[in-house]
């Protein structure tokens, strides 16, 4: 950069020779850009030659760097506006997705920056399957091979490389699908509501069908926990509702399809339990004396499939990798106590709290290290609203647009917490996003094989 003294020489010097030069140098920011072009000028009219009005060098070296500037302006204006374009190409939106119209698959291509559809193969139904899971769908309901449009942009598949757990983007690439025909397929519907009208402290009463996939878990027709629907068959709950006392599958029932957790209540539907599936992991199971509640989940199977209506539907779960935000508004769910030395709720209760960062959440006033990365916590810094007893395996859900259309998903299942709505102790939740492929596995392992069982970790 030039120092004040010589940037006042310059200009003097361009003044005794062409003070018209010196008065725009004056006048302009002493920029090394407009100095340059200010010298243009001043050199250009040495040059200059009488009569020569129209060729005068000065004019054309001006029109040149007039020109220069012009072109650097609009390609940066042309570089901001491709640029927005590309990164806005899938803001917003998960890396698979199915059309709404037709059905079509399409995987986003990070590499080329651009959607493609996928080629049939013998790996169809293995592919819809794994393609509707990563969504947070569960499972397919059907596919079908289609005649592919005029695009050009495709992938195949490596059918030796499709795995469930994992993303089926490492399974693809880019081709140019000489089938002529590509997939289509439909996913179980969730997390939408047909009707729009452990533990909650300082929440509300909810709607008839607001929260459509909270279930009751009852043992011997008393409420234990809560769970989430995520398929017709399906039940997600926390690990810690299936104690030795508590684990002669039999004497359980699952109660659903109200706000009401009383079996006599005209809109309660009930269901038996076949299967219960939790994590071998989950360590207060291994040794009490364990401070640890990592790994807190549970699956149930139901003996008989569910028929969804406008008060029963699944709850999406996370996409595959999906993140939590740290300040994320969710919701939690269930008929848990209305206070800390309160009664169970008669009618379920519902309570928004937000994310809170794990750094926060670890610190030595709030709970010193003990938040591991199977967890979250939720709620506010001075309390009032929680989750408490009786809500245990409940839902935390949380409304986004990643497949498009506005969906509530699990990201949460209630797992424990200090007292119930205190400053500093918020409600702690098990990350499901962190067991999407040991649900996934323990659904494909254990459908019709009834009892309770444990499951460890998958790979």
């Amino acid at each position: 950069m030039s120092s004040p003294f010589a940037l006042a020489s310059l200009k003097w010097r361009l003044w005794t020779i062409d003070p018209q030069c010196s008065l725009l140098a004056i006048l302009a920011m002493p920029s090394s850009r407009e100095l340059t072009f200010c010298c243009a000028l001043h050199i250009c009219t040495l040059f200059s030659v009488p009569g020569m009005a129209i060729f005068n060098p000065c004019r054309v070296a001006t029109a040149v760097s007039l020109s220069v500037v012009l072109l650097g302006g609009i390609s940066v204006a042309i570089w901001a506006l491709v640029t927005y374009l590309s990164k806005t190409e899938d803001t917003g939106l998960y890396d698979v997705q199915v059309s709404s119209a037709d059905k079509r698959l399409r995987v986003f291509d990070s590499t080329q920056r651009r959607w493609r559809h996928v080629c049939s193969s013998s790996a169809d139904q293995l592919l819809a399957s794994i393609s509707c899971e990563e969504m947070g769908f569960v499972r397919v309901v059907n596919f079908s091979s289609i005649q592919r449009s005029n695009d050009h942009d495709f992938f195949c598949v490596k059918e030796n490389e499709l795995t469930f757990g994992k993303k089926i983007s490492t399974a693809l690439y880019p081709c140019e699908c000489e089938s002529g025909e590509i997939l289509a397929l439909t996913c179980q519907e969730c997390g939408r509501r047909s009707v729009t009208e452990e533990r909650i402290v300082g929440g509300l009463n909810a709607r008839q069908g607001r929260w459509p996939w909270q279930v009751s878990l009852q043992y011997d027709g008393v409420h234990q926990c809560g769970g989430s629907i995520i398929s017709d068959r399906w039940i997600v709950s926390a690990a810690h509702c299936f104690p030795e006392r508590y684990r002669h599958v039999g004497r359980w029932r699952v109660l659903l399809g109200s706000i009401y957790n009383n079996p006599t209540h005209r809109n309660v539907v009930i269901a038996e339990v076949q299967t219960v599936v939790y994590h071998s992991s989950y360590l207060p199971f291994v040794d009490p004396n364990v401070d640890d509640n990592s790994r807190d989940i549970a699956v149930l199977a139901l003996t008989t499939p569910l028929q969804f209506t406008d008060y029963v539907q699944p709850v999406c779960l996370p996409t595959h990798g999906q993140r939590l935000l740290d300040g994320q508004m969710g919701t939690v769910t269930g008929w848990g106590n209305t206070g800390y030395y309160g009664t169970l709720a008669n009618i379920l209760q519902e309570a928004s709290v937000p994310i809170i960062n794990d750094a926060v959440c670890n610190a030595p006033d709030y709970y010193d290290n003990q938040i591991t990365t199977s967890m979250f916590c939720a709620g506010f810094e001075k309390g009032g609203i929680d989750a408490c007893q009786g809500d245990s395996g409940g839902p935390f859900v949380a409304e986004d647009c990643l497949s498009k259309t506005s969906r509530y998903r699990l990201l949460g299942v209630v797992s424990w917490g200090t007292g119930c709505a205190m400053a500093k102790k918020p409600g702690v939740y098990t990350r499901v996003s962190r067991f999407l492929p040991w649900i996934s596995t323990a659904m494909r392992t254990y459908e019709g094989n009834p009892g309770v069982h444990k499951m460890a970790r998958t790979s």
